[in-house]
């Protein structure tokens, strides 16, 4: 069976370079993904044994993202939109990427680009989007200079600054609060810098600790402590966890962790709720809402493998879907109305500049389950 998949795989990689079309051209959308067609050999696949293993081959790794925005695409289709859809390979060749942006009978076709997908060929690609005014999409980087002065561009990845944002919006809500950084020296964090220079900046209290015992020390004996960590160590993040939970004087607290701590081998569901964990993510899925199962048979069903957020099945299909619906309103992105299963998408446009998604997905651990943070 996975030869077969694998087999099918492979000739779409090669039709992908030319172009895939959905009904009578009337709003065109052009895909420049990494597919690495030109890389691929074929000797890839003996290392695979499973679907899975498939995302870890360069040609492989986008096919998720593809394979969701396909099945969007179809959804609007049998709704009879009339959509032309391009895809183009493209990596990181920018000679390869010029070719394409300076075929102008192309672009003066496109109403919307997805990608690229990696940073310096997507900068290249937003200034010839911005020369043709044509949307351009940026699924993943966390750059917020790919928004300066260019009012054509879409960053779906929410500003790191809205995180210390968000928790001190959280904080407001209880009378007696203390927030408290729980630094790891070791190691230079960037997101902490964040933290820290944001609390700074707007005159918020708060106390940095380097040990686990300063923690300890440094934790109210009442009211609530919000301990914010950035510890991506599995076993420091153990001990953290006990400590806390069992030494700790006052356990009225709210832990904001990394999400890898959700995919630790001591990751466990009902310790962490003890813990009250709380933790951001830019893309996360409840499998057990009904419109994800939808699309996840649906993806079984095309595809004889299964979406993950690591193969960006799930941001494939949001994100078409989002734009799509932005385009056949005309451009307007308040009428671009969805429901996301995985990426929630609500954008502000930054001064002179571009659009950035500002919803930010809050979550925390409540009853032995993963759940937005509401008030």
């Amino acid at each position: 069976m996975i030869k077969r998949i694998l087999f099918s795989f492979v000739l779409i990689l090669l039709l992908i370079p030319l172009s895939a079309q959905q009904g009578k051209t009337e709003k065109t959308v052009l895909f420049l993904i990494p597919f690495h067609t030109q890389d691929y050999t074929g000797s890839e696949l003996t290392s695979v044994r499973s679907s899975r293993d498939i995302n870890g081959i360069n040609s492989f790794l986008l096919m998720g993202f593809w394979n969701g925005a396909q099945i969007a695409l179809e959804e609007y289709e049998e709704k009879n939109a009339s959509l032309h859809v391009i895809v183009r390979d493209v990596t990181e060749n920018l000679d390869q990427l010029r070719n394409i942006m300076e075929d102008k009978t192309l672009m003066d076709e496109v109403d919307l680009i997805v990608g690229p997908f990696f940073s310096k060929p997507f900068t290249i690609a937003a200034e010839y989007a911005k020369r043709y005014q044509i949307p351009i999409v940026n699924p993943f980087t966390n750059l917020t200079s790919i928004l300066d002065h260019n009012p054509y561009v879409y960053k779906l990845v929410p500003s790191m600054e809205l995180r210390p944002a968000m928790v001190c919006y959280v904080a407001d809500q209880y009378p007696q609060h203390k927030i408290i950084i729980y630094e790891d020296s070791s190691v230079r964090n960037a997101e902490q810098q964040v933290y820290t220079q944001y609390f700074k900046e707007h005159k918020i209290a708060f106390k940095s600790v380097k040990t686990q015992q300063g923690l300890l020390n440094e934790m109210m004996p009442q009211g609530k402590n919000i301990v914010i960590t950035f510890c991506h160590n599995a076993a420091k993040m153990l001990v953290l966890s006990r400590d806390l939970l069992y030494k700790a004087k006052n356990t009225d607290l709210m832990l904001v962790v990394p999400e890898a701590w959700l995919q630790a081998p001591a990751y466990d569901v009902e310790y962490y709720s003890k813990l009250n964990i709380h933790f951001f993510s830019n893309y996360f899925v409840d499998e057990q809402d009904p419109e994800t199962q939808v699309f996840e048979q649906k993806y079984k069903s095309a595809y004889k493998s299964i979406p993950s957020l690591d193969n960006f099945a799930y941001q494939g299909y949001d994100i078409t879907r989002f734009f799509v619906e932005m385009l056949l309103n005309d451009g307007d992105i308040d009428r671009a109305k969805i429901t996301p299963i995985a990426c929630p998408i609500s954008f502000d446009q930054v001064e002179d500049g571009g659009y950035e998604n500002i919803n930010m997905q809050f979550l925390e651990v409540v009853d032995d389950e993963i759940r937005s943070v509401t008030f």
